[in-house]
């Protein structure tokens, strides 16, 4: 199982901010969406980054209440780790064991895919092995 079959299942849709918008914009556009976090855009719609839920926790810890006043690039995570529809489920899973991150954009070209939550690639790990159990039972049950 790859990241592309995982979006096929869920979805492309992937909810951006721009990095000028505050960090209050933010917090509400996730609570909205029920979302743990958002790909951050530039001026000129490329990936410049991804807000998360901790970090708007962060900016409130540090800042106070003015914290959601801040713009979304004073505290987004500039460094973002992607991957590719071709990655496999393990590669991502590693990926994010590695880095500490929950989200994982997926992006070929330049161009924004999808997003991948760990979530995401419990869900399908789960999935995969019950379809392998049911295999083994039915293997079994015709001896």
């Amino acid at each position: 199982m790859n990241v592309a079959e995982i979006l096929r299942a869920k979805g492309a849709e992937v909810i951006t901010i721009v990095q000028t918008e505050t960090i209050e914009a933010a917090a509400k556009v996730l609570r909205e969406r029920k979302f743990g976090s958002l790909v951050v855009r530039d001026r000129s719609g490329k990936l410049a980054g991804i807000i998360t839920e901790r970090d708007i926790i962060r900016a409130i810890a540090e800042k106070g209440a003015s914290g959601l006043t801040y713009f979304v690039e004073d505290f987004m995570t500039r460094e973002v780790k992607t991957c590719r529809t071709s990655a496999s489920i393990k590669d991502v899973m590693e990926l994010m064991a590695l880095r500490r991150v929950r989200h994982v954009p997926v992006v070929e070209n330049g161009a924004l895919l999808g997003m991948v939550s760990s979530t995401d690639v419990v869900k399908y790990r789960l999935e995969e092995r019950s379809a392998e159990v049911a295999v083994l039972r039915d293997v079994s049950r015709s001896r």
